[in-house]
């Protein structure tokens, strides 16, 4: 459980966070991409707005981008789309995603301090967060058809009870998230559909600190769609 400058490459990591550029990108986005009819597809009598609500489960971490293992994570929250370009088997949306359960999974682990006493034994136990991300895109393939797959990305922030992932000196309750993934869609009707999918959601505070593991979740989830 070092710290990420006891890392080789450590301060390469540091200054290619990968959250920084797309940071970036999500601020160029908000700022240039306000979602106005001309910048979207005329209509076409489908439905447009989509509110989805859903919940997932990470059964372990990964270290594709963190380094944190034995983490897992749930997530229950709602997103909505606004389906802004469409083709005939192609759409593209914007989303914008709340999560009001946000819950890391800690291992038991040891604590430092600065001060006496320098360490302790921390029970496993979950730590409670709340995330937003404003900004986030899905792309529907095949959409014409009652099943398609989709792929999806979203982009933000989460504040956590305690510094995640470990609570150690110079940590932080304040992390950027962003995820990838996709799934499988399935149309129950006109005006609502189910989904199936998977997330890769990485969680860390973009080297604001000195102390940025970072960890990386495999979301499994379901959700539910209303349409209009």
């Amino acid at each position: 459980m070092g710290q990420v400058s006891d890392l080789p490459f450590s301060s390469l990591i540091v200054k290619l966070d990968p959250l920084r550029p797309l940071l970036l990108l999500s601020l160029a986005a908000i700022l240039v991409l306000p979602l106005r009819a001309g910048w979207c597809s005329p209509a076409s009598g489908e439905p447009r707005h989509e509110f989805e609500f859903f919940t997932g489960y990470s059964p372990a971490s990964s270290t594709l981008i963190g380094t944190e293992t034995d983490r897992r994570f749930i997530a229950a929250g709602l997103s909505y789309q606004y389906r802004c370009w469409m083709w005939k088997s192609i759409s593209l949306s914007y989303s914008a995603t709340a999560m009001p359960a946000a819950i890391l999974l800690q291992p038991a682990e040891i604590l430092y301090n600065f001060v006496p006493p320098y360490s302790r034994v921390s029970p496993p136990h979950a730590v409670y967060g709340f995330a937003i991300a404003p900004l986030g895109f899905t792309l529907e393939l095949f959409r014409t058809r009652r099943v398609h797959p989709f792929a999806e990305t979203i982009e933000g922030l989460v504040a956590s009870t305690e510094p995640i992932p470990e609570n150690q000196p110079d940590a932080t309750g304040l992390n950027f998230l962003f995820d990838f993934g996709g799934g499988v869609r399935w149309n129950t009707s006109a005006r609502s559909a189910v989904t199936l999918g998977y997330r890769f959601l990485h969680i860390s505070n973009a080297g604001t600190t000195s102390f940025n593991p970072g960890v990386d979740n495999n979301v499994f989830y379901v959700g539910y769609s209303f349409l209009r």
